[in-house]
């Protein structure tokens, strides 16, 4: 449906568990599951070649029509990047005169889905935002105070995503914050044979209390934000998945559009911390 949805459950906390032998036990009230969604977000890109220009022989392209809708497909691809972790988006239902909207990556940080009385925000956010992710994707996260990403925010987001029952192993940020990030204690030592004369000022993999996780630039990366996700609890599902579609001919033209109709699924939104209010 245009409204995806899913379930997520948390374990009861760690008890003592000894029980008397021949006990009469009476089952316990159950906890529901807690209900998420996300809208699905429509993406196009139309292409209008004319008469002429497919019946050349283009250099180094072949068909016009077909490298153009190769070209659209790995557009639209990258809108869908820059939607999933480019910007801060809560999720929109849509109308006739307002598009539907997938929330993105920042807008799932909360830390208490499904809730506890113990659960604190899984993010980090410095100065006072005048408003703040809710952890179900209607919420972005607007204004607050910058400062310098260091690997004391690091460790803190690892640990607390470790506490909340995550087991993280990609850090996703932008490429000047990869480079603060390669000066960190924790990075992997890299061995280089001296004769091959290459000097190594990198990292890409970072050694945590919590096991390695991958230190990977994003070109569209919000410039405010680093993510430490726990990537086999996110997908991208698809309403309608990517497909050509030939529009009305016009004239001396042929005219197509590559879409797609998809959303983002939070699977398990504790398993994952946002530090926010970074500066770019």
């Amino acid at each position: 449906n245009t409204l995806h949805q899913w379930n997520t459950d948390a374990l009861a906390a760690v008890a003592v568990n000894a029980q008397i032998e021949g006990d009469n036990v009476d089952g316990a009230a159950l906890t529901d599951v807690v209900r998420l969604t996300n809208y699905t977000q429509i993406c196009h890109k139309a292409v209008t070649i004319s008469g002429t220009d497919d019946a050349v022989n283009n250099a180094g392209m072949g068909k016009q029509m077909a490298y153009q809708m190769a070209k659209a497909g790995k557009e639209i691809k990258r809108d869908m990047e820059n939607a999933l972790v480019g910007i801060e988006q809560a999720k929109v239902a849509g109308n006739a005169s307002t598009a539907r909207k997938s929330a993105s990556v920042g807008t799932w940080y909360g830390g208490n889905i499904p809730g506890t009385s113990t659960a604190a925000a899984n993010f980090a956010t410095n100065g006072s935002p005048s408003a703040s992710p809710a952890g179900t994707g209607a919420t972005a996260i607007a204004g607050g105070t910058n400062r310098t990403y260091t690997e004391t925010l690091l460790k803190a987001g690892l640990l607390k995503a470790f506490d909340l029952g995550g087991n993280p192993d990609t850090v996703l940020m932008t490429a000047s914050h990869k480079q603060l990030a390669s000066a960190f204690a924790g990075v992997a030592t890299k061995y280089k044979d001296a004769s091959d004369k290459v000097s190594i000022g990198t990292t890409d993999i970072y050694v945590s209390d919590f096991g390695e996780v991958a230190f990977v630039p994003d070109r569209f990366q919000n410039a405010n934000r680093v993510d430490i996700l726990q990537m086999d609890m996110w997908a991208i599902d698809f309403l309608r998945p990517f497909q050509t579609k030939d529009l009305a001919k016009t004239g001396d033209s042929d005219k197509k559009m590559m879409l797609a109709e998809w959303t983002l699924t939070a699977k398990a939104p504790n398993a994952n911390y946002g530090i926010f209010n970074l500066t770019a």
